[in-house]
């Protein structure tokens, strides 16, 4: 199993050790919400970068959608100050501070999960020392959550087929969540077990070195994109 379901490497291809640090760099920068004039704007530049990724796998609506949410989380919770009622000031403000710190980290989530396979992903962690304590639970990981996807669009599919579709989740709100929900959980149990096992039978519990035929070497783009980072977030932490 390739354990990444729908891989699209896009145009840009980057390491798997880049874009790890991207994620670190962007989560860090984007939980850290500063209110000093250049320090801010570098923040909102660092909270946009995931959508110049996204763009190179033509996810353009998610872009978009990510880049208005985005926009108008950073202005509700730097530039937008409302009078009229305090609790409406509080509960934008909390929204507005939820977003901006944890929408750009899942959405690299989502672009390190999309375009990059398991093997690959398992390699660049051995290459940079990772323990097997911390390598093994990332690849089981790495292959569980697109295949609970697609468990769940299977259960859906089998409801579906025997009638169980929304008009009956209307009528039958509880019956509807047990038909999806325990089904599901079955399903994460026996593949959280069976994935586990597969990880074990690849030899990733060994402790020698495992031979493998991926070739992996950061190129000039990936040198660029860690560097400009790297900067970035310097500036932000110096200024």
């Amino acid at each position: 199993m390739n354990g990444s379901i729908g891989i699209n490497k896009g145009c840009l291809v980057l390491d798997p050790r880049t874009k790890m640090l991207l994620m670190i760099i962007i989560s860090i920068i984007s939980l850290t919400g500063s209110d000093t004039a250049p320090a801010v704007y570098i923040r909102l530049l660092v909270m946009l970068l995931p959508i110049l990724l996204i763009v190179t796998i033509r996810k353009y609506m998610l872009g978009f959608l990510y880049l208005i949410v985005i926009i108008i989380a950073w202005m509700m919770e730097t530039v937008i100050h409302f009078n009229y009622s305090p609790w409406l000031t509080l509960i934008l403000f909390i929204t507005a501070g939820i977003i901006t710190r944890f929408l750009p980290a899942l959405l690299m989530g989502y672009y390190i999960v999309k375009t990059t396979e398991v093997a690959t992903f398992i390699t660049s962690l051995e290459r940079m020392h990772c323990p097997r304590k911390l390598t093994i639970p990332l690849s089981v990981m790495f292959r569980f959550m697109p295949t609970i996807k697609e468990e769940a669009k299977s259960i859906k599919r089998a409801m579906k087929m025997r009638g169980i579709d929304y008009k009956y989740a209307m009528s039958h709100p509880l019956k509807y969540i047990e038909f999806r929900v325990v089904p599901l959980l079955n399903s994460i149990i026996k593949i959280g077990n069976e994935l586990s096992m597969a990880s074990m039978t690849r030899g990733l519990t060994l402790h020698q070195i495992r031979t493998n035929m991926i070739d992996l070497t950061l190129k000039l783009v990936d040198w660029v994109v860690m560097i400009g980072i790297v900067i970035l977030c310097i500036i932000y932490y110096v200024i």
